[in-house]
């Protein structure tokens, strides 16, 4: 059976941002006045030490470019433009042992929306490059689905120069391009090689996308376990074959409720890696085809093709 080996870090670093255009001088005691809610005892616990620092930066100074900043819907772009337009930052870094994860993060992540809703700022995950939209609090349980892992889609049809044909009307449209790549931005926060998938015609974005965002959640569950045993050495090996589950969908989304999924469940695909914190994500090594005719066809189950956003309950602001 064909393993991946990847290095395991004793620590990762998550990094966030406000961007405002009036930073207070004393950030310590706002965020102690703005916190609320679940993470208010972990925020105060954690504040002035490596797993939360604030700093204070001016646009003159700055280590890391605002202008690299995304919005990863149309509906996010404004909060976009008026983050990279701000002078001034509050930047909230949270460095912690990996079986601090995901709760150092997610203190880190709502210490950034009590920041924003204080100073009327704009947050954004520098680890994903997105701006995060409203209702701007954090979820006590994690969800994968929670803006954590970068997922979005690249513009529609390469933004218009992507001329192929609709497979629906033409079969070689099914094959009619590869403009898309979609790679993960976040999974490294949890100690995992991000995931990337090529080659992938227009057509097909979307279940390449939720195909991703299914081997993320399976990959961090698996991953979790591992952590729990305490291993001695700082490398995993894992199967390069991966399989996948109706469970593995709906636990990306967070929810209880069932998220339809046609036969054929489970489905399986292959990892390979590029370099040591990235794999591919590929078809089964005994599929007969493209991995566009894998995408379009029968193999994957129904609910990969329709499903973009959440059908979880979203967290309620604090």
């Amino acid at each position: 059976m064909a393993t991946i080996t990847f290095p395991v870090p004793a620590t990762t670093t998550s990094r966030f941002a406000v961007a405002t255009d009036g930073i207070p001088p004393d950030l310590p005691g706002l965020l102690r006045e703005a916190a609320a809610g679940p993470f208010h005892a972990h925020i105060a616990g954690r504040l002035g030490s490596p797993q939360l620092r604030l700093t204070r930066e001016g646009s003159a100074t700055l280590r890391w470019d605002p202008g690299e900043i995304r919005a990863a819907v149309p509906e996010d772009r404004p909060a976009a433009h008026a983050f990279r337009d701000a002078s001034e930052f509050a930047v909230i870094t949270a460095y912690a042992p990996i079986t601090d994860q995901p709760r150092s993060a997610q203190v880190a992540r709502a210490a950034a929306y009590a920041i924003a809703r204080a100073t009327g700022g704009v947050p954004a995950d520098l680890v994903t490059g997105h701006v995060l939209a409203p209702p701007n609090a954090e979820r006590t349980r994690f969800v994968l689905a929670d803006r954590w892992l970068g997922d979005a889609l690249p513009p529609f049809r390469a933004n218009g120069r992507c001329t192929a044909a609709d497979p629906d009307l033409d079969p070689e449209g099914v094959n009619g391009c590869a403009c898309v790549r979609l790679r993960t931005r976040g999974l490294r926060r949890f100690g995992l090689p991000e995931l990337q998938i090529t080659d992938v015609a227009c057509p097909h974005d979307l279940a390449a996308l939720n195909v991703l965002r299914t081997a993320a959640r399976r990959l961090l569950t698996d991953h979790w376990s591992w952590l729990a045993t305490g291993p001695a050495g700082r490398d995993r090996t894992i199967p390069a074959a991966l399989d996948l589950t109706q469970r593995d969908f709906n636990d990306f989304w967070g929810t209880t409720r069932r998220v339809p999924l046609t036969p054929p469940s489970p489905f399986q695909l292959t990892l390979a890696p590029l370099t040591a914190r990235l794999l591919t994500v590929a078809p089964p090594a005994d599929f007969d085809g493209t991995i566009n005719d894998w995408l379009w066809g029968d193999t994957l189950p129904m609910g990969m093709y329709d499903i973009l956003k959440s059908p979880a309950d979203p967290p309620q602001a604090a």
